[in-house]
């Protein structure tokens, strides 16, 4: 039997001739068609001569691709299947899909072996985006997406030719549904900003935080900021934010650390409505730290009613702000340092993915 893994509760193995049964029990599901084909039976021929041949292909080439069947580690028993191959669009672009049992929904098993095949794409193989589909009213398995990290990408219809050369599913209409499928999507860089927010724990201001606080800032500026302005012109600033001063403004405004791994690495603040003193440690960024602690700003603006976040950001700085969602007013302030971006940003209602 060849394994290509295991997870804590699966194990994903190659298909085999005497895996037809399997297939055909869980292709004449009609609940597990329902968002495949309309819950049409599927013959066994078609299952033996068209869609288990194709389950069969191996590519020597490429060994961690194609179609895997899951089995329950614990009982051995067959809950379904996953595929995790090439598209023919993209270099480095994988299509990732799933279909299991009934009596497998519902314990997390599409999220778990979703999560471990890319994890080893993105690990081991080379991959550089992974894409999933499925149809736009099956929450279900667009829920599972979401968990893996992915983002929503697009909504198409599959055209009558492309669904004619489905190697998965059989079908007697090439008009099965009246809505759209829906493409989700991760890239490396999302995966392993994602995977370094794993560990990340934020957490408000604590006056024992004060001497770190000072740190991040002071040296986040000699840095950072000493891209966009000259250090002597930094020096008041980075002078000003000492563990006494840092510890005097937090007692007044709403501050938030992050920690990885122990060690504080970045902190920022929201003074009524406008966000000050961000900082992420230099060797920290991006990693999505930022990111994540400005989305835990946000959360506490829209739940103390602020509709509106508003921030004066440095040159380099700016870019990191548009891609959350800010805009610039068109003013460049003169800051104690020198030019700044003012910038604003609605906050309404947002998925959390």
């Amino acid at each position: 039997m060849h394994i290509l893994l295991a997870t804590e509760r699966l194990i994903l193995r190659r298909f085999t001739a005497s895996d037809a049964e399997h297939i055909f029990a869980l292709d004449n599901d009609p609940a597990v068609m329902r968002y495949i084909n309309g819950g049409t039976p599927t013959p066994r021929e078609i299952v033996e001569q068209q869609i288990l041949p194709g389950f069969l292909r191996y590519d020597d080439a490429a060994p961690g691709f194609g179609f895997w069947a899951a089995e329950e580690k614990a009982t051995g028993e067959f809950v379904g299947w996953f595929v995790f191959r090439p598209t023919d669009d993209n270099p480095g672009e994988v299509a990732l899909g799933y279909r299991l049992h009934r009596m497998a929904w519902g314990k997390g098993y599409a999220t778990e072996g979703g999560a471990a095949l890319i994890r080893r794409g993105f690990g081991e193989w080379g991959v550089e985006r992974v894409t999933a589909t499925t149809y736009e009213e099956n929450r279900a398995s667009r829920r599972v997406m979401e968990k893996l990290g992915m983002r929503y990408i697009r909504s198409f219809r599959y055209s009558a030719e492309e669904i004619g050369a489905s190697d998965t599913s059989y079908t007697q209409s090439a008009e099965v549904w009246p809505g759209e499928d829906v493409e989700y999507a991760i890239s490396r860089a999302e995966w392993e900003s994602r995977r370094a927010q794993e560990g990340l724990h934020i957490r408000p201001y604590r006056s024992a935080d004060a001497d770190a606080v000072s740190e991040i800032i002071r040296r986040t500026m000699r840095v950072s900021n000493s891209v966009d302005y000259p250090l002597e012109q930094l020096q008041p600033l980075i002078d000003y934010f000492s563990p006494a001063k840092v510890e005097q403004i937090n007692r007044t405004r709403t501050c938030l650390v992050a920690e990885a791994n122990g060690q504080l690495v970045a902190t920022a603040g929201l003074e009524e409505d406008e966000v000050v003193t961000f900082f992420v440690l230099p060797e920290q960024q991006g990693r999505g730290i930022g990111s994540a602690l400005l989305q835990q700003l946000e959360a506490y603006g829209r739940a103390q009613g602020i509709a509106e976040l508003k921030l004066h950001a440095s040159l380099t700085g700016a870019p990191f702000y548009a891609r959350r969602g800010f805009q610039p007013t068109g003013d460049i302030l003169n800051g104690t340092a020198g030019p700044q971006v003012s910038m604003r940003k609605q906050l309404g209602y947002e998925d959390a993915l």
